[in-house]
């Protein structure tokens, strides 16, 4: 059976996203079952970021705390948390412009939640 290397290279294209399509459908089916709960993430950004009280502050409110330092890394967590299905992400500091709208009109289910740093809880 002589097949050229064009059908060969076609044929391996054709299962890696065979796999890849699998591995989506196993990831969405996985996300509804973790919907079942409420999740909530606070990400920490800007000078907030260097604000030992705000980020203690934010740890004792919160489950799952990040704390960025660069306007992509802003965008990174903001998108990977959406992606993860979170319900609501709370933001500090977050630039609304690079690392919110952009995530927002991607993922409409996730909730985002502009904070100031005295709003995240009792001290």
């Amino acid at each position: 059976m002589n097949r050229s290397p064009h059908t060969r290279v076609a044929a391996l294209a054709a299962i890696a996203t065979a796999a890849l399509a699998g591995s989506a459908v196993a990831a969405t089916l996985g996300h509804t079952a973790e919907r079942a709960t409420s999740k909530t993430a606070i990400v920490i950004a800007g000078k907030a970021a260097t604000d030992g009280q705000v980020i203690a502050k934010a740890r004792r409110a919160g489950d799952d705390v990040r704390v960025v330092h660069t306007n992509a890394d802003e965008l990174g967590v903001t998108l990977m948390l959406a992606a993860r299905g979170y319900d609501e992400v709370v933001t500090v500091g977050v630039d609304r412009q690079t690392a919110i709208a952009p995530v927002q009109r991607h993922y409409p289910q996730t909730r985002f939640v502009v904070a100031e740093p005295g709003d995240l809880g009792s001290e």
